[in-house]
């Protein structure tokens, strides 16, 4: 059977359709979003359709080609924490485009589609915590290359370093606006090559 005649698809085929990782693709199933069969080995088959209906209802806007436009995305379950970070980068001068994401699940779906370049993560929030989806992003084909900051309001001795990749900044809350401010024109440079 073609791929494209199949009334059921791969776990891959569903990543590569949607732009996520097999673990969005996991959890969609788990709850029911994406209806599933399991083979007599054990194996997902995702029901074409449900995956069509999925991408119609949150569309798919991945970012393939670079516009110039710096993506930012940030997760964070503090609506306040995410509205500065919004607020800030309308301020500057430079195209930037913020998501937002209030979980863990939330971010990695989000990382998938649109290829965030930076990611400010909390560590502690609702149904997968900020080590578990910055780890996950850091295997990710679309965040391996992302700057990673963790924005935390926990102690320095309560942090789990090392449940934490190499390389990941860690910024304690309150943070300061000047410095995001500094830190995204750093980054946009860098990034956009300006």
């Amino acid at each position: 059977m073609s791929k494209t005649n199949s009334k059921y698809i791969t776990t891959t085929e569903a990543c590569e359709l949607i732009g996520v990782s097999k673990t969005v693709i996991k959890r969609l199933a788990d709850e029911g979003v994406l209806k599933i069969w399991k083979t007599p080995g054990g194996h997902r088959r995702l029901l074409r359709s449900s995956v069509d209906d999925y991408i119609m209802q949150n569309g798919r806007e991945r970012a393939n080609e670079d516009d110039g436009v710096l993506k930012v995305l940030v997760v964070d379950d503090d609506k306040i924490s995410q509205e500065l970070i919004k607020s800030m980068a309308q301020s500057l001068d430079f195209p930037m485009k913020v998501l937002t994401a209030n979980d863990g699940y939330e971010g990695l779906i989000h990382a998938g589609r649109y290829k965030p370049e930076i990611i400010f993560a909390d560590l502690i929030m609702p149904k997968m915590d900020g080590y578990s989806m910055v780890q996950a992003m850091r295997n990710f084909e679309t965040t391996q290359k992302a700057t990673i900051i963790v924005l935390t309001g926990e102690r320095p001795g309560d942090i789990e370093r090392s449940k934490l990749p190499e390389g990941i900044t860690v910024m304690h809350k309150p943070v300061q606006t000047d410095i995001l401010r500094q830190f995204l024109t750093y980054e946009y440079n860098l990034k956009k090559g300006q």
